[in-house]
Formats: C-alpha cells, structure tokens, sequence
C-alpha cells in the first residue's frame, strides 16, 4: 500500500503518557466507516487497548515517520461517541492538568467493556409505565420552582437552591425532573455519593418509572454497560441518577442538570487522575452545551456564595421545613469541665447519658456519630509511653477489638496486636475511641438497649448497609453509632436524638477550610433529628465550647457566619477570591524528597510561577514507604490563570526529568 495513500486517525488511548493522543492509520479491508468517537481497537507496546478516534482521515504532524505508524486492529463493535464527550474529555484534561488518556480511563476503566468482543443485543428503551407518586408542593416550595424556572427563562443559566435540611428540594426536583421528560429531554441527577443515589432510587423510580437509570461505581460492567447502550443510541430519554461517573455517560438528549448536595467533598476525585470536582465538571459540561443547571444545598459552598454574590449564579432559598418541624437546638457539652468534675462514662458525659437514657424511657432513638471507626486510635505502653506506628507510614497503628488486630488506615499494613511492649515489658492501653469501642461502652451503659454500628466495617457490602439502615428504621436498633456515613439524606421518623462524640477531630483541622467543612457536616448531622413535627436535639461533647462553628450552630445566624468566613479568605488570599493548585512531591527517600522540592521550585520561578510556598510536610508526611511534601501554588481568577496552569505543567515536567525516582501529583482545585 502507498504510504502516502494512508488514512490516518488521531486516537486516544486510556493510558498516561505526553499528550494522551498518538496516531494509527486504517490498514486495507477494513471498510466501516470510522468518524469521530469511534471506538477501535489498536495495539501499543505489545498490548492491545480500545480507544476512541479523536479525528479521523487527518494529517500526520510533521516530524512523525509514516513508516512507524501502526495499523489499528479492527472498527470495535459499539456505538460511537457524541463529539461534545470528547470535547469534554479534552476541556477536563486542561483544566485538571492531566492527559486525556488519563480522563479516558477515568470515564471507562478497563472492566467497562469486557463484553466488547462478544455478541450481544442493543438494548432497546423500554415505555415507562405510568407514575405512581404524584407530589404537591407546599406554598413554599412551589414559590422557589416559580423563582427557578423564572430565573432560566431570563437566561440565569445556574440556579443556586438554598433550602434547609427537610425543605422538600428533592420534591422541587422531581416536578422539574417530570417537565423536562414530558418535553423529551433526559436529565442528570447528581449526588455525591452511593449511599444517597441507592436512598432516592426507589423515590425517583415512583415519580418516573422505568425512565430511571442509576449509575455508579459499585455496579457490575454489564449493568453499567446496559445503561452506556440505552444512553447512546439517543432512542428515549431518561432520568440518570448518579454520582460524578455519571459526568462521561454518553447521554445524546441531555435536557437539565441538578448537582445535589453541591457543597460535598465527596465530588472530589481524590485519586487517580484526573483530580476533578463533580459539580464543577456538571457545569462546564452544561456550559458545552448550554443546559441549566439546578445546584441543592442545606449548607452552599462558599464557592457558590461567592458566585451569587458575582452575578454569576441565581439564588433561591427555602427557610421552611415541609412538615413545619423547627431547627433542632444544640446542647453544646464542655469536656474540659466534664473531665475536672469526674462526670463522665468511659467517652460520655453523664449529661449526655442521661440525655440518652430519657430517648430511649420514650421508645425515641439515637444517632451517636464519630469521625473515627475501629476500636482505638492508638495503643500506648503504660510504662515507657511509646507508641505502636505504620513501619511504612509516619503515623499511629489503629486497633480493631472484632478481630484483636492493628491496622494502618493509610497503606492497609495490617498485624494481630501483642499486648506486651517489646521495649520494656510494660502493657499496652488503648487511647482514643473510634465507633467500635463507643457501640461497647454504650452497651455497657444501656444493655437492654439494641446497638448497631454503620461504618466502612460493618456495612462494606449493600446486603449489609440495607440491613443496618432497615432495622433503624422500622425501629429493631435504639442507638446507631456512626461515621460520616451516617450524616446525609437519611430520615429517620422516630429520631430524637443526634449527638456527636470527639467533635474536637473535626474542629481542629489544619487546614484554610476547616470551619467550613465542620460546620457542613455538623449541619448535616443536625439535619437528621427533627426532620418531622416531632421534637429532638443535637448534643455536641467538645473540649472547644466557645468554636465560633458551634457558637454558629447555637445562634442559627449562619448566614452571618458564612459572611465571616468569607470575608477571612478574602483578608488572606485563599479561594473562592483566588485559585489553588496542590503540588504534591513523593520520594522514597529522604534525601530524594528534598532534591526533587529544590527542582520543583527552581523550576517554577524559571516558568515565572511566583506566589507559591516552600515544601511543607503534612500532617502524615510518610505513607506506603514515600516521603511526601506539599507546594501550595496560588493563581488570579481571571484568564492569566490559564497561562499560569500551563507554566506550572511544564514546571513539573521539567523536575521529574531531573529527578525520575520522584512522583509529582497535580492538583486544581484541592479540597
């Protein structure tokens, strides 16, 4: 074959490497027709990938041999791509400073198609049957839709929904769910995590039949596979409810947006590449495509506050709950005085005890949460002192009574526990408490009392998550002990108590954010106690009673607060007001670590990046055998951002050429 007869196809590969996009030509005999989004099948480095044609029939760049350019293998069996994914899968990369190859692979991880080769049918959208949860709107609610679709139709492309814990925003959803389905259009519902989309599964599936698609992480390929089909063919439409992989599903017809729970730092992708927000993708897509979008909070971003405050997004607010229940007051319990008056119970105060104990004389239930599972955060000796820590990471061994082992909650390092201290002979003591030893003592205290645990530990399958919830709620269990899993969406009626145990470990993060994301998740947990017309409270065991967060919580004046806090970010430069990229450097040595910091900065001031920090250790700074330090790099909001982000890439390039043993993570954006 004449070589300069080739068609050749820019292609993108799900794998990290310059560019993420490389080249192939379409060898003879392979007759389909190939366009933009094809999925084809190619071989690199001996190994066989499905990648998706970014340009079809286009010119080889100059400096590219033609005789080296592999031939793809075949035209795969599936449906291509609308272009507006691709479009998205680049604007992500630019914006996150990755590679395309790495948001590819982000979308669709390898087990997504491993039916590829198969045979199989399309699946053919189904007529939904009639709905059978028809809701009406309080004066209030129908107020705030009225205000929302106001605000579209004026041209307010972004909504911001500021309603209280149990204002009813999920039923203003599901009437703007239902129009945008009667004219056509399918819409994507976020959440920020699982456990909330299998919550509002069988509610939506009520309101809109077999129109619902959930899609998450957790799910077999098959089923996700199934609902990639229905998507892309662009016959029917539907409601996709899911979490922030739902963001690269192929929906054709995509008629209105909502991100609920928009402030959650669940929509974070921590890890791997590419490091991106949920809501922040939802919007540049919805921008692409010049879609509404619905943001929902109880407890809005400062972000969004800042973008209301701009101009940039529309705000409506709901202060009412829908069954005219009111805010639940806050008992704020002084340890430091508990601990001097020897009022206390293992880790209760007897206030709180005695709070507990008249719940459960009524037949009323009780939330504890904590922000630590396991049964100890550490061991100590009781003679010499020394602490039992990670031999890969610079941080204490948790121990676990359920199967009397230490565990290391960073790299998974796990042994059975030893009592005897091998320094001096002394006996290890557990200190701190986690979920496990709280559900102990609060048997201990109330043995007539059913207890249950809902933590990573106890509901790691679906089987077991439902079992926990459903007995808590028909009322099997008194008192669920808890992590963060706990804290959102959850309605539980006969709830009269949530108190909250060590809320020091929330309050006391070293970080710009901290008051911020406490008051967040403290409102959240107030949220689920007098949901309905019923009474309860909120108890708060703090050694910091005078916290301006919990002096917020008690005040209800949290919009001053959030005007506080905003004003502070303001005063010191952090975001919203200016722009963060994290750069975190890894080493497996020491000496490693602090040369590849040294490169790191000298490379950036040679880019002209300036305002950025020296190598600062975090609070676990070793974790699976590597060194870590953080650079903190601070950018304008304005267009010189872009520039700078670019500088920053070709920074880190630059130093992991000079020190290849190191690792260099980017992240926009860090939460």
């Amino acid at each position: 074959m004449n070589l300069g007869k080739r068609h050749y196809l820019e292609v993108i590969v799900p794998l990290k490497f310059n560019g993420g996009i490389t080249y192939y030509y379409v060898p003879e005999g392979i007759t389909e027709q190939i366009e933009r989004g094809s999925w084809v099948v190619v071989t690199m480095v001996h190994k066989r990938y499905l990648a998706v044609v970014n340009r079809s029939d286009c010119p080889l760049p100059g400096g590219l041999p033609a005789e080296k350019i592999l031939p793809i293998e075949k035209v795969a069996g599936v449906r291509p791509l609308p272009s507006v994914q691709l479009d998205l899968w680049q604007a992500v990369a630019d914006y996150y400073l990755c590679t395309v190859g790495e948001v590819f692979k982000s979308a669709y991880p390898a087990a997504f198609f491993h039916q590829t080769e198969k045979k199989r049918e399309i699946n053919r959208p189904q007529t939904a049957p009639a709905t059978t949860l028809e809701t009406t709107l309080s004066p209030d609610q129908q107020r705030a839709m009225e205000q929302i679709e106001t605000h579209f139709k004026e041209g307010r492309r972004t909504v911001l929904l500021d309603g209280i814990t149990s204002s009813g925003k999920t039923e203003i959803y599901i009437q703007l769910i239902k129009k945008h389905l009667a004219s056509g259009k399918s819409v994507l519902y976020l959440v920020p995590e699982i456990a909330m989309s299998r919550q509002l599964e069988q509610r939506l599936s009520k309101a809109v039949g077999d129109k619902l698609l959930v899609y998450h992480s957790k799910q077999t390929a098959p089923v996700r596979k199934k609902i990639f089909d229905k998507l892309v063919s662009g016959e029917g439409n539907y409601l996709i409810l899911g979490t922030r992989s739902a963001l690269f599903l192929p929906i054709v017809n995509l008629g209105f947006v909502i991100v609920d729970e928009e402030h959650d730092a669940s929509y974070k992708q921590d890890d791997p590449a590419p490091r991106y927000n949920g809501r922040d993708v939802a919007l540049m897509m919805a921008a692409k495509l010049s879609l509404n979008t619905l943001l929902g909070s109880s407890t809005p971003s400062l972000e969004s506050l800042y973008n209301v405050a701009t101009g940039k997004y529309a705000v409506v607010t709901l202060r009412k709950k829908f069954h005219g229940a009111q805010e639940a007051p806050v008992t704020v319990i002084d340890m430091g005085k508990v601990y001097r008056m020897h009022n206390a119970r293992g880790s209760f105060s007897m206030q709180l005890v005695n709070m507990m104990a008249a719940c459960l004389k009524e037949r009323r239930q009780v939330m504890v949460f904590r922000s630590r599972r396991s049964y100890s955060s550490f061991v100590q000796c009781d003679c010499c002192g020394d602490t039992l820590r990670c031999p890969h990471c610079n941080v204490s061994l948790t121990y676990h009574k359920y199967n009397n082992s230490l565990s290391c909650h960073y790299c998974g390092w796990h042994a059975p526990f030893d009592s005897a201290c091998k320094r001096c002979g002394g006996t290890f003591v557990m200190r701190g408490s986690g979920t496990e030893r709280l559900a102990e003592e609060l048997q201990e205290l109330f043995p007539d009392a059913s207890i249950a645990r809902f933590d990573a530990e106890t509901a790691a399958t679906r089987t077991a998550e439902k079992k926990i919830l459903g007995d808590f709620e028909s009322g099997a269990t008194d008192i669920l002990v808890g992590t963060q899993m706990i804290t959102k969406g959850f309605d539980f009626e006969n709830l009269a108590l949530v108190a909250v145990v060590g809320a020091d470990s929330i309050l006391s993060l070293q970080d710009f954010r901290a008051d911020e994301k406490a008051l967040y998740l403290l409102e959240q947990l107030r949220g689920r106690v007098s949901r309905r017309e019923g009474t309860g409270i909120m108890a708060i065991q703090t050694m910091q009673a005078e916290h301006p967060v919990l002096q917020a919580l008690q005040s209800g004046d949290r919009d001053a607060f959030r005007g506080q806090m905003l004003e502070q970010r303001k005063l010191f430069g952090f975001p919203p007001f200016i722009r963060m990229v994290q750069l975190t450097v890894k080493n497996s040595s020491a000496e490693g670590l602090h040369l590849a910091c040294r490169l790191v900065a000298r490379e950036l001031t040679a880019c002209k990046v300036t305002d950025f920090t020296p190598a600062i250790a975090p609070a676990v700074d070793r974790i699976a055998g590597k060194y870590i330090r953080n650079i903190w790099i601070k950018l304008p909001r304005n267009a010189g951002a872009r520039i700078q982000k670019a500088a920053i890439a070709k920074a880190v390039n630059s130093a992991l050429t000079a020190s290849p043993s190191s690792e260099i993570i980017i992240d926009v954006d860090p939460l």
